[in-house]
């Protein structure tokens, strides 16, 4: 995705309007000293045909460009606005955490177990125990 592309600019304070640039125009998207850049594809045939010199090529921002940048202010609104709001909506479920309380966790010993002793926790012949 490209968020620039090149477009031609007239200098209106150039321009003579003798029109040899709208004839050798591709795409009809020179309307002296107007340029259409929803027409312009950046071939720059217009800047040799110009004899005064009032067309150079510039570099605009894409339509991606816009969509990017307003995509993520939607974003950034949304993402405000959710944080913002949150507690409000969920005003009973907030807990309090006391992070200076003992915690004990439950352990888990199955039923019929037994626990090996001696010999039989190290391993029989490995000479511990």
């Amino acid at each position: 995705m490209k968020l620039t592309r090149r477009v031609a600019a007239i200098d209106g304070r150039r321009c003579a309007k003798c029109n040899l640039c709208v004839r050798t125009c591709p795409t009809g998207a020179l309307k002296p000293p107007r340029v259409l850049y929803s027409r312009c594809t950046g071939c720059g045939l217009c800047t040799y045909t110009c004899p005064r010199g009032a067309i150079e090529m510039a570099t605009r921002p894409s339509l991606a460009a816009y969509l990017l940048i307003g995509v993520l202010a939607l974003a950034a609104v949304s993402a405000a606005g959710l944080i913002l709001l949150t507690p409000y909506l969920y005003p009973s479920h907030a807990q309090t955490l006391n992070f200076t309380a003992n915690v004990t966790l439950p352990t888990f010993t199955p039923t019929n177990a037994t626990v090996p002793t001696g010999e039989e926790a190290a391993g029989a012949g490995s000479g511990f125990g």
